[in-house]
This record gives C-alpha cells, sequence and structure tokens, in this order.
C-alpha cells in the first residue's frame, strides 16, 4: 500500500478548500511525484477512494488512468491540465457578464474558488458589488471566503444560514459553485445551498451555478461519507442522533442557470 506523503494527507484533511482549489494542489503535488511513476496505480486508486465527493477531481485521476495506459510521460497531461485550468476562470466570466453584470448584491455559500474569481472579475467593473457569504456550518469555510473577498477589496458581509431568508430578500441574485453537475440537470454542492435555491424562488430571484466542465457526471446519483458528529457538536449526550453530510441536491428546477466551460 502506498504510504501517503505529508501534502497529499494535507489535501484530504482539507475541509474549507473549494474543489477547484484542491484539484489545482493536487496537480501540482503528482507533477512533483512524476518520478515515482510506478506507484501512480495504487495512487489514484487512494486519491479516488479519499475524494469519493469531487466530481473534477474524479475525473481527472479518470484521464490521467486513460492516459497512462497509453502513455507514461505524464508531462504531458499535467501541462495540458495547467492550460486548461488557468483560463477556466476568465472563460466563464466571458460565459456568465452578460447574465450577471447588471446586478450589485451577491449571496452566495461556502468557499469556491470559482466563485470568488469571477465577484473579483465583477469587482473591476463594478465598485457597487456587495457580496453576503453563508459562513457554511460546521467547517465554517464561508469564512475564508469572506476574508479573501475583504483582501480583494469587495464589500463583505457574513452571514449564518439561518438568516438566509431576509438576505436573500435584500439580494439582487445568488451566485454560487457546484461540486458536480449530475446527468438530469440537479447540482451537489455544499449543504445549505437547496435552502438558498428555494428561498430564491420565493423571492424570485435568479440563482445561477457556475462550474468548469470537469464538474460533470455521467450519472444521476452521488456519493458521500458521513462526517464526524463532534463537528456539530462537540460533546453530545449518549443517544442524540448526529447527522453530518457536507452536501446536497438542488433541483435543476430551482436553478436559473448552470454556466460551465
Amino acid at each position: 500500500m502506498v504510504k501517503k506523503t505529508n501534502q497529499l494527507s494535507s489535501l484530504i484533511n482539507d475541509k474549507t478548500s473549494g474543489s477547484s482549489e484542491i484539484l489545482f494542489e493536487l496537480n501540482r503535488h503528482l507533477k512533483s511525484q512524476k518520478k515515482s511513476i510506478q506507484l501512480f496505480p495504487e495512487i489514484i486508486e487512494t486519491i479516488r477512494s479519499q475524494f469519493l465527493s469531487f466530481q473534477n477531481v474524479i475525473t481527472y485521476i479518470n484521464k490521467m488512468e486513460a492516459h497512462l495506459k497509453k502513455n507514461k510521460n505524464l508531462d504531458i497531461f499535467f501541462n495540458e491540465f495547467e492550460e486548461i485550468y488557468n483560463n477556466t476562470d476568465k472563460n466563464i466570466y466571458s460565459k456568465c457578464s452578460p447574465l450577471i453584470s447588471r446586478y450589485n448584491t451577491f449571496i452566495t455559500i461556502s468557499n469556491s474558488k470559482t466563485v470568488f474569481e469571477i465577484l473579483i472579475f465583477i469587482k473591476k467593473e463594478n465598485p457597487k458589488l456587495h457580496v453576503i457569504v453563508c459562513e457554511s456550518r460546521p467547517i465554517f469555510e464561508g469564512r475564508k471566503l469572506a476574508k479573501i473577498l475583504h483582501l480583494g477589496k469587495v464589500s463583505t458581509e457574513l452571514i449564518t444560514e439561518a438568516s438566509i431568508y431576509d438576505n436573500v430578500k435584500k439580494s439582487d441574485c445568488c451566485l454560487i459553485g457546484a461540486d458536480a453537475l449530475l446527468k438530469n440537470g440537479d447540482v451537489i454542492n455544499k449543504v445549505g445551498s437547496a435552502t438558498l435555491a428555494l428561498v430564491c424562488r420565493y423571492f424570485k430571484k435568479p440563482l445561477f451555478v457556475i462550474a468548469s466542465k470537469d464538474k460533470k457526471s455521467k450519472s444521476n446519483t452521488f456519493k458521500q461519507k458521513k462526517m464526524p458528529p463532534n463537528e456539530i457538536w462537540q460533546h453530545y449526550p449518549n443517544g442524540v442522533k448526529i447527522n453530518n453530510f457536507y452536501f446536497e441536491r438542488i433541483p435543476k428546477k430551482l436553478i436559473t442557470k448552470i454556466i460551465f466551460v
């Protein structure tokens, strides 16, 4: 069995970064380990099992596996990935700008690198931009997004998911990322996203999902692991059942538009 490197273990245990950010770091790590090519089949299986909920990582690993069957030179694979990755956010913004450029106040949830980059693009053209970020319990990765938006000079407000109703009411639209785009058009994203979608529907506010095309799944099902209960309640009484799942399904009918490249 392959021993996990410190970097790989760190990526596996990273619960606050978005899937695109994790995939970029994963690619960079594997590129640095390319001399251990003989270990890659086992590394691939380790990654596949550990990143079950991240469709883009699964797509990446499947493509790497297919490449290795034809060509043991992974430099081509890594370089192609970097070229596509480096242009994805810019291409997504070009595609979604006509739909979202007229809005000033956005609400979002969790921590998505793609959402962050698109909001920074918007800020360059719209000084009135204001972003409301749901903190995304129980790991609070929304706080990370709020912090980097603030550092990027974006007017930012942090809220709990419990106050989604009032904050959607004062927003112009909702902009979120995705962990998977299912075959039937449903989207998988951080828990709380479906609540956002329902409240957006109630107030007739558009909900846009932005993602790279490697998030597309060939399935209508989605697998995820049950996470530790003490993330929700550290010293909970015996007999109290705690369900801790990070992701949920957003039905296609609640989504205004899915924008991906």
